[in-house]
């Protein structure tokens, strides 16, 4: 239920017409509502964490403070980054990874002038009195008791390298499990109609039915975290196997509840993985190397290998490994950990790097190909597309509607149902180059579209690739019997591109695409116009294959014009207003 009034209000939200009120009651409800979806999810056991919806909720307050006083772009930046501490610093009584998660997630991905020295100040003052307030309303005891570490020498520190790649091995699969939930539920609800409730509400089924045989993955606080930190020296510590079990249930658990669309965050998961697969690491390392080397206790406590599992999960799952180091450094209050955590984080976070960066070739089609379009192929009907950023999924994104009014920013705002043309060319692809060509000259099209029988989107024809053909063809032409103008429109039309050295389908775009992304997707690509597909169909054949319009890039600048003549209008208007 919470899912669909999300749904509902966040259509109210994109439909309005003004951006700027006096009180938006429609932002003041969407954050109470993504609380209590976040506590209906938390209290009844599903494998997410607590961590996300809080710092969501101190985002929200920060924001609605700044609505409400009319602050500028610099103070509501500061004022969110200001929340975002605040809710990592009570979440773990942990004031000094609070700062740095805020920069790292909220300031990091801005441009310096963005982030004014105060930021900084607000961002320790917020975090401060966060803890303050944490340890005095719920005392002083951290967020999970954190044995004594200890190394027993240098030599393990080759062993603490191997745990960080391993951890970023366990990251990238986690992130790939998490992409095919979220492609798979999507595919569900276009395929059979369903609500938004009904995904979220499979996904904590799925958790439920895993849970019969692994209660651990349910979420119980830091409890479980803590059973495992104490491997070994509690009767009631897990195994090594049961551990090893346990681990491959929680990432499968995680990320079906956050593929499915229910609220939660990854910090309290990443943990509980991180240290479920350094206490095996650890109890595994140190059962071979005392087989090998007999009466030779050169291995540290399973629990050690736990804590710094835990950093390095935590900062390759949700990209913060400053505030992973921090984090930890500050738990155990002991400056030994620092060098094997630091060399272990290092590796955590370069293993989905190198795992996830695409080739040079297609850095274009990288930035190009990750919004509101899709690319049509039978075979991407039938399969997913690769995560296209695998550490995007805890990242905090500040939302300001106070910036200075660009080209990006209006196109940003506008959709491409505002700018398409219904105005465009349909051909079979049994039509000849010749009969095509006297179409586009009698409609003064540039392009034609390629459809079959049921109108179904197949292919695109444009001035281009009629040049194209006709050069190629001259030759052959001249030499043989072959007549260019007989040649059928399937045999040269475009059918795809080449995406990470794969064939991929026909660029197409959605009507609720914005224009910033159909135009920076035509301007990577070299194209002029873009086909406007339904994204919903009533069969697997005509999903994102139904044409509804063509979007040409000289209409794109045409709206941007018509759209900044209203808005200089608009304010023309209200400053008359005023002054009258």
């Amino acid at each position: 239920m919470m899912h669909g009034l999300l749904h509902i209000l966040d259509q109210i939200r994109q439909s309005r017409s003004s951006p700027r009120q006096a009180f938006d009651l429609v932002a003041a409800v969407f954050p109470t509502i993504k609380a209590i979806q976040a506590a209906v999810t938390l209290g009844t056991g599903c494998s997410l964490g607590p961590e996300g919806p809080s710092v969501d909720i101190g985002k929200s307050c920060a924001n609605g403070c700044s609505e409400m006083m009319e602050n500028n772009k610099e103070r509501r930046i500061a004022l969110v980054a200001a929340g975002a501490a605040a809710g990592i610093a009570s979440g773990f009584n942990a004031a000094v990874a609070g700062c740095f998660f805020a920069i790292e997630t909220v300031l990091r991905p801005l441009r310096a002038e963005n982030s004014p020295p105060f930021t900084t100040a607000m961002i320790i003052l917020a975090s401060v009195i966060s803890s303050t307030v944490s340890n005095v309303l719920l005392g002083e005891k951290p967020a999970f008791t954190v044995p004594t570490y200890e190394i027993k020498s240098a030599a393990e520190l080759p062993l603490y390298l191997i745990l960080g790649m391993l951890c970023g091995v366990v990251s990238v699969a986690f992130t790939r499990l998490v992409t095919w939930f979220s492609k798979f539920f999507e595919y569900l609800k276009e395929r059979f109609g369903l609500s938004p409730v009904v995904c979220p509400a499979l996904g904590g089924l799925g958790a439920g039915l895993i849970a019969l045989r692994y209660p651990g993955i349910l979420y119980w606080g830091f409890t479980n975290v803590e059973e495992i930190l104490h491997t070994g020296k509690s009767a009631s510590a897990p195994g090594i196997w049961l551990l090893t079990q346990l681990a491959v249930a929680k990432v499968v658990a995680t990320a079906l509840c956050k593929g499915s669309g229910l609220v939660g965050g990854l910090y309290a998961p990443s943990l509980m993985i991180g240290a479920a697969i350094g206490a095996v690491f650890g109890g595994s390392a140190a059962e071979l190397i005392n087989k090998a080397i007999p009466g030779n206790a050169a291995v540290a406590h399973p629990q050690a290998y736990a804590l710094v599992g835990m950093a390095a999960t935590l900062a390759s799952n949700c990209s913060v490994p400053l505030t992973s180091v921090l984090l930890l450094f500050e738990l155990t209050k002991d400056y030994r950990i620092l060098l094997p955590l630091m060399g272990a984080v290092g590796l955590a976070i370069w293993v989905p790097s190198v795992t996830n960066q695409p080739k040079d070739s297609d850095e274009s089609d990288h930035r190009s190909l990750s919004r509101g379009y899709s690319s049509l192929s039978p075979v991407e009907d039938k399969s997913w597309r690769e995560p296209d950023d695998g550490n995007s999924l805890e990242l905090s994104v500040v939302e300001t509607e106070h910036e200075a009014i660009t080209e990006d920013s209006i196109l940003e705002d506008l959709k491409v149902s505002k700018a398409m043309s219904k105005n465009y060319l349909k051909v079979l692809p049994t039509v000849t180059l010749d009969g095509t060509i006297k179409l586009m000259n009698d409609m003064h099209q540039s392009c034609a579209l390629v459809v079959d029988a049921e109108g179904l989107l197949e292919g695109i024809i444009t001035v281009g690739d009629i040049e194209r053909c006709t050069r190629n063809m001259s030759t052959s032409a001249s030499e043989g019997n072959t007549d260019v103008n007989s040649c059928l429109v399937s045999s040269i039309c475009t059918r795809g591109i080449k995406y990470r050295g794969r064939g991929r389908g026909l660029l197409t775009c959605y009507p609720d695409t914005d224009l910033a992304t159909a135009k920076e997707l035509m301007e990577a690509k070299g194209i002029r116009q873009l086909p406007v597909v339904r994204r919903r169909g009533n069969s697997k054949m005509e999903h994102k294959r139904r044409v509804i319009a063509l979007l040409y890039y000289d209409l794109i600048w045409r709206c941007l014009r018509e759209e900044m003549d209203r808005r200089s209008k608009r304010k023309d208007s209200e400053d008359i207003s005023a002054d009258g």
